[in-house]
């Protein structure tokens, strides 16, 4: 697998597993942001309103460099780490796993829950796809109609996507390509006569 790519999950999944009269639901799925995180964590909130416990992790980046594990009041590290586990152990980015519990009355200890956690964690993921995704680059790419065509088929054959376009006294381009390759392709449009930067925050 090259730097470019990298593991996440297709959809949203779900677990179940019951502990000693506990119940232990979780929610696996893809994610862009923290924020699209704090929506739909609040969106699982409102529908258990009830649980005594909503544990979560997730993990961002390319590389997953950045991730985090929430116990939400259970014992420190028997909740939202298991979770979190389940999500580096396969590989994943870009996912979140949030696990509710419905307290049964009988106290589990923090290796009993850790457990249950993560068989929820792990019962969801594995009602889930992993597909495999390119990081990319947003570049604008200026240049005359003669040369529209031969950008695109360039743009195509790096699985690359053409994201909007605006014909005027010069063409501009808005295109998507893998970003390990954007500094080799901007030198190769420059050497052409074509004018090409990678936008700001891509």
């Amino acid at each position: 697998m090259s730097a470019d790519q990298y593991f996440t999950l297709g959809g949203e999944s779900f677990g179940e597993v019951r502990e000693k009269a506990s119940k232990f639901l979780a929610h696996a799925f893809p994610i862009a942001d923290e924020e699209a995180f704090r929506a739909r964590l609040a969106a699982v909130a409102k529908e258990h309103h009830g649980a005594r416990h909503i544990c979560y992790g997730w993990v961002l980046g390319p590389a997953g460099e950045r991730f985090r594990a929430f116990d939400a009041g259970e014992p420190a590290g028997s909740a939202g780490k298991p979770i979190l586990r389940q999500l580096q152990g396969a590989g994943l980015t870009c996912a979140a796993i949030i696990v509710v519990r419905y307290f049964g009355g009988t106290l589990l200890g923090k290796a009993g829950l850790a457990h249950a956690f993560a068989d929820a964690a792990k019962a969801a993921l594995a009602c889930n796809t992993v597909v495999q995704c390119t990081v990319m680059a947003a570049v604008e790419v200026q240049c005359g109609y003669a040369a529209v065509e031969e950008v695109k088929r360039q743009v195509k054959a790096m699985e690359g996507a053409l994201v909007k376009a605006t014909y005027a006294g010069r063409c501009v381009l808005h295109v998507h390509i893998p970003r390990s390759r954007a500094t080799e392709q901007i030198a190769k449009w420059t050497a052409q006569g074509i004018t090409a930067r990678v936008l700001a925050g891509a």
